[in-house]
């Protein structure tokens, strides 16, 4: 992001030609503003297209352009996302609508080109894409195009137009500009989180198909989870896996097809037209965006949902360079899936044939003992450093002690031309070898390198691709050599090299274990890049540090101020030099307790704690404030992150929302009670023999009944919550409760046909409560079961005595709760979020649980998912 001496000299050199025509000072401020919201935008937000829309919104209004575009381009130079604005506002869009512009357009010459474009007069420039057909594309206008840049490539573009021919100046340029610069990079860290994300997503299902591989021999138990685990990161119709028996394929697993079970043990003809044929003989995945327009697409009666199938990937199973079968993943829509599907099924692929040969490597195991050891030791020795350099000298080291060879030698491919570069090399004549650069595809290597294959060659001299100029010139006679790519996430990034064994020859141990090197050297160097990155990232914390816009205060872990961010200094009233070395706690005091809510000195590292406080302005103001404590280290020494985020707004919402929701229902209990009245009196009055009537009233008195408990509860509510509540105490006899609310749910559980039981022991005693309370309490848990209970079910009630208290539970036969769900059921709005349940306010159970409080008792909930849940509570005797 540019400096802020960068932005301010942008900001100066704007004239008083700019179409704005507002006085000099006056567009200077409004430019600042401009720069401070959506320096703001951009540090707060992380989600590509809302930060665009925003940018571009905040821009069009501040310039005075009537209509513009900000695009972003993906790694491959496409328009993968963007915004569009014309009429004055930002309009719903594809990135599909911008593409023409790009590439034929002003945005697509400032891309190129790496330059800004300021043109005076749209229809005197030809860069600028003119479409006769629209009105408005003729008429003579202003536009200024700007790239967005990050670490030095161009990553999209920003176009603003003016309806009328120069009346865009130099001056909006500079400040378009310094709103590019700020936006490239927040574009860039926000495509670099999605990314991210993804990349922690696509791990952790690998991590789980490598566990399930890793806890079973039997691919056929492996297979189906396979195929569940890739429906978490791409959308199919059906997949299945298909295993190589002579000249048929065998299907061992399947999901998605109209009967998965039935199609199993399928055996299928092996040809030379199928498309498995051609992709199992060239060992590659394949994609086909419609396999119905291909004739080599297998058509059989055996399997009949081959003809709905249209977008198609097939991945070989490849076990030690063999195919043994083949992934597929079907779409019933043609062109569903692209190059980074691909690459997911691929992965996939790989963890399938891992199950395959699974079960030869055991009955393998101890041949493979000594390659085993030698690659621990070759991990925890390339590991121990982070340093990239550091990292590339150790795997030589252990290529050459493990395969004892007279040379070895690393080289890694230059991302900008491709070339191979030899980074490290030891051995004879090594010195000149390194910096030595060889084109892609060129000698053994950079066949390797291309190709992305393992390949072992018994006489370099009887190999076309061999060429000798290499050793020529650093003095070395190659003889035998083994040269094995090394990958990143199945990307080549270099090759490593071993060369004249001292036995020899590689054997099949040997080549294995130098692949495993090679394994190990692609993670060691991608981690020593990473380190790179994190460190860079650093920096960058420390650039979103001081611009946060909350109050963000750094301390030891006795609660001294060691740092403060400019958003400190300015909510709490004090300059920087004042607040180091003062007790955090000392400027705030938490809301519900005199003493602080975590054990500062017991927060682990990435452990966090919220609560509620004051804050103590300079001034004596007192400011309610939400804390957001965590510890996080730095250079290995620990700290607390304090963050004071402003939450009087928020206060004033709920305040605003409390009571306008008991005002509401005040206004509604007269009415309500009316109706109830009017009804029972209507129920006496009319013939006890019309039992049409006399249902429906039944049904509205019900309802009626319901509402005015609902708005009951909701007053009890407030008051429990405030601690305001009256319970209205006498001795009252649970079982008469009980017996009274199973009487008023009756009907509506009769009408679901649930069967209600319900047991009381013959010890109860008359106790000391709000009947009235405890009945809603308990009508309030009948109506849940009832609601949640499949049609058909039981609902048992009992209730119980206890050494100290008295028990009652509800059990009913419903989905059940998950696990995590079972605190939070129980708080004010709180509902399970699945789909095919019963909607609801989440009232009921936040009045029970505050009704039973009150008493000095306790609520809760015991379930199995899939079996039931039973709802208790204990009041004491």
């Amino acid at each position: 992001m540019p400096s802020p001496g960068s932005r301010a000299h942008a900001v100066e050199r704007m004239s008083e030609s700019s179409i704005t025509e507002r006085a000099p000072s006056e567009r200077t401020r409004a430019s600042l503003d401009l720069l401070y919201a959506i320096s703001r935008e951009l540090t707060a937000q992380l989600d590509l297209r809302e930060l665009l829309q925003r940018v571009l919104q905040l821009t069009l209004e501040n310039v005075g352009a009537a209509s513009g575009s900000i695009l972003v381009l993906d790694e491959d130079g496409d328009v993968a996302e963007g915004a569009l604005a014309y009429g004055g506002r930002v309009h719903n869009h594809t990135a599909d609508q911008l593409a023409d512009t790009f590439e034929r357009g002003l945005a697509g010459w400032v891309v190129e080109n790496r330059k800004s474009a300021l043109v005076k007069n749209t229809n005197e420039d030809e860069r600028w894409l003119r479409r006769p057909s629209l009105e408005a594309e003729t008429a003579a206008r202003s536009a200024i195009s700007v790239p967005l840049l990050a670490r030095h490539r161009v990553v999209g573009a920003l176009t603003l137009v003016h309806p009328t021919a120069g009346r865009l100046t130099e001056d909006d340029l500079a400040l378009l500009t310094v709103i590019a610069d700020q936006a490239g990079i927040a574009v860039e860290n926000a495509r670099l989180f999605m990314a991210e994300q993804e990349r922690r997503r696509f791990a952790s299902t690998l991590q789980e198909i490598a566990r399930i591989i890793s806890s079973a021999l039997e691919p056929e138990l492996v297979f189906p989870q396979v195929l569940e685990q890739l429906e978490r990161l791409i959308e199919y119709d059906s997949a299945s896996i298909f295993v190589v028996e002579g000249d048929s394929l065998r299907l061992v697993a399947a999901r998605g097809f109209e009967d998965n079970e039935a199609i199993i043990g399928l055996s299928l003809p092996l040809t030379q037209e199928m498309l498995a044929s051609r992709m199992l003989e060239s060992g590659e995945l394949m994609l086909v965006d419609d396999v119905q327009t291909e004739s080599a697409w297998l058509r059989t009666d055996a399997l009949p949902e081959g003809g709905r199938i249209r977008s198609w990937i097939g991945a070989p199973l490849v076990v030690r360079e063999r195919v043994m079968g083949l992934l597929n993943v079907d779409s019933h829509h043609p062109g569903t899936y692209g190059p980074r599907d691909v690459e997911v099924v691929g992965a996939f692929a790989t963890h399938a044939a891992t199950a395959i040969s699974n079960a030869q490597l055991f009955a393998e195991s101890q041949q493979q003992l000594d390659a085993t050891v030698s690659l621990a030791e070759t991990a925890r020795v390339v590991t121990a450093s982070l340093e990239l350099g550091e990292v590339l000298q150790r795997i030589l080291l252990q290529t050459i002690r493990a395969l004892s060879v007279e040379s070895a030698s690393l080289a890694l491919i230059d991302e900008e031309t491709g070339d191979l570069i030899f980074k490290v090399a030891i051995g004879e004549g090594a010195e000149a070898l390194i910096g030595y650069r060889l084109p892609r595809g060129e000698g053994i290597a950079g066949w390797v390198a291309e190709h992305g294959e393992v390949q072992v060659v018994p006489n370099v001299k009887e190999d076309a691709r061999f060429h000798d100029n290499v050793d020529k010139e650093i003095g070395f006679d190659t003889r035998v050599l083994a040269c094995v790519p090394i990958r990143v996430q199945r990307e080549t990034i270099g090759v490593l090299e071993a060369i004249n064994p001292k036995r020899g020859e590689f054997t099949p141990e040997s080549v294995e274990l130098l692949k495993g090197i090679a394994g190990l050297a692609g993670t060691a160097i991608s981690h020593a890049q990473l380190f790179a990155e994190t460190q860079a990232a650093r920096q960058r914390y420390a650039g979103l540090f001081e611009d946060n816009v909350d109050p963000i205060l750094l301390t030891d872990l006795t609660g001294e101020i060691s740092d403060a961010n400019n958003r400190a200094e300015a909510f709490l009233g004090y300059e920087r030099s004042e607040l180091l070395g003062q007790a955090v706690l000392g400027l705030h005091a938490p809301v519900d307790s005199e003493e602080p809510l975590v054990d500062l000195e017991q927060l682990n590292p990435g452990q966090s704690a919220s609560y509620e406080a004051h804050a103590s302005h300079q001034s004596g103001q007192r400011l309610p404030v939400e804390v957001h404590v965590k510890r996080i280290d730095i250079e290995k020494q620990p700290f607390l992150q304090w963050i004071l985020r402003d939450i009087s707004e928020r206060l004033a919402l709920d305040e605003l929302r409390t009571d306008l929701t008991s005002m509401i229902f005040h206004d509604l209990r007269s009415p309500l009670g009316n109706v109830i009245s009017s009804l029972e009196v209507l129920q006496a009055s009319l013939p006890k023999d019309d039992e049409t009537v006399q249902s429906v009233l039944a049904i509205a008195i019900r309802s009626s009944r319901r509402t005015s408990r609902l708005v009951e509860s909701l007053l009890d509510l407030g008051q429990l919550e405030t601690g305001q509540a009256v319970l209205h105490k006498s001795a009252a006899s649970i079982g008469a409760l009980i017996a009274d609310a199973v009487e008023e749910v009756h009907p509506v559980a009769e009408a679901k046909g649930h069967m209600l039981q319900f047991e009381l022991d013959p010890a109860l005693e008359p106790i000391e409560v709000d009947g009235e309370m405890i009945r809603r309490v308990v009508i309030n848990l009948l109506e849940n079961a009832i609601k949640y209970t499949p049609v058909g079910g039981q609902i048992h009630v009992s209730a119980a005595v206890e050494e100290a208290a008295l028990r009652v539970s509800v059990r009913d036969t419903g989905p059940g709760i998950r696990p995590e769900d079972r605190q939070r059921v129980f708080n004010k709005f709180a509902r399970v979020q699945e789909e095919g349940r019963p909607k609801g306010l989440g009232l009921g159970l936040a009045f029970c649980r505050l009704a039973i409080e009150a008493h000095e008792g306790r609520i809760w909930v015991e379930s199995d998912e899939g079996g039931g849940s039973t709802f208790s509570f204990n009041l004491p005797r």
